[in-house]
């Protein structure tokens, strides 16, 4: 892994950084404070066209309340839902359609897709529980060589061979405004893994937003050619929290789309404006 690489995963890893944590997951109406079970919370969410659940990377308590919303929803919609994940990438959508359909081994699937390194724990069992339901899963988000390119070369996409250029999101853009006051600050804050010089800080941005791009733009064009259908969408909170990220990248294309956002708050914090329409609630070791 060179030294670029090193710094995008450092930098998006600190993004949704956690501990290991004990207990049950429990979800929650950001409006009304209402304590909700994953049964009531799809319940819930039958308006919603997408829905954003944001998560720390590394909290088990939180994968776990994944798959306890990922059942819970399809027992509502059936066929008519679809499971969309950030920890996949878009140039590997064929090998995964493969898997889930049967004609790819495991095996054969992990060797060769990039797998993240914590999917055997706590993204197996959603791409399990979808295979064995015949759902839908989109690889949404983009080759992370491509983004440590951006990173690499001043937040440009100049040089990125030609065989590689169809997995770019058609439009991308580093957004100004909340988003990146709020990524600077995370990036400049005490507990960053390092402390970057400012050419560096806005192309690793640009990378950030690459990922946005990419993820909105696949997530819109899975629900064009599959009208009616609900999608859940897995990604670290950043990507998602107060409907930016993403989440703005999405609105922006789809606006008709109705788009609610899970996010994920420790249970000391309750009685704070959660960042979501709703909260999943959460121990920290």
């Amino acid at each position: 892994m060179n030294k670029y690489i090193k710094t995008i995963a450092l930098s998006m890893a600190m993004l949704c950084l956690c501990a290991g944590a004990a207990g049950a997951a429990q979800f929650g109406d950001a409006g009304s404070g209402k304590d909700l079970n994953a049964a009531q919370l799809a319940q819930r969410l039958q308006k919603y066209d997408i829905v954003f659940f944001g998560e720390f990377h590394d909290q088990g308590e939180i994968h776990q309340s994944e798959i306890d919303l990922l059942q819970a929803m399809h027992k509502l919609k059936g066929a008519k839902l679809a499971l969309s994940m950030e920890m996949f990438e878009a140039d590997n959508q064929t090998k995964l359609n493969d898997f889930l359909a049967g004609s790819l081994s495991e095996e054969d699937f992990l060797a060769t897709s990039r797998p993240w390194p914590n999917y055997k724990t706590d993204y197996a069992p959603l791409v399990n529980f979808a295979k064995a339901n015949e759902l839908a899963v989109v690889a949404a988000n983009v080759p992370r060589f491509l983004a440590a390119h951006v990173a690499k070369n001043n937040a440009s996409t100049d040089g990125i061979e030609e065989q590689y250029k169809k997995w770019l999101p058609e439009h991308t853009y580093a957004l100004e405004g909340a988003y990146k006051d709020k990524f600077y600050a995370q990036m400049n804050s005490p507990e960053a893994p390092m402390k970057m010089p400012p050419a560096r800080l806005a192309a690793v941005y640009a990378a950030q937003c690459l990922k946005d791009d990419k993820m909105a733009e696949s997530i819109a064009a899975f629900s064009d050619a599959h009208q009616k259908m609900q999608v859940l969408h897995i990604n670290g909170c950043f990507h998602s929290d107060a409907h930016l990220g993403t989440t703005q990248k999405l609105e922006a294309l789809r606006p008709e789309l109705k788009v609610a956002v899970i996010t994920p708050l420790e249970r000391k914090q309750k009685g704070e404006k959660p960042a979501g329409d709703f909260v999943v609630w959460f121990d920290r070791k």
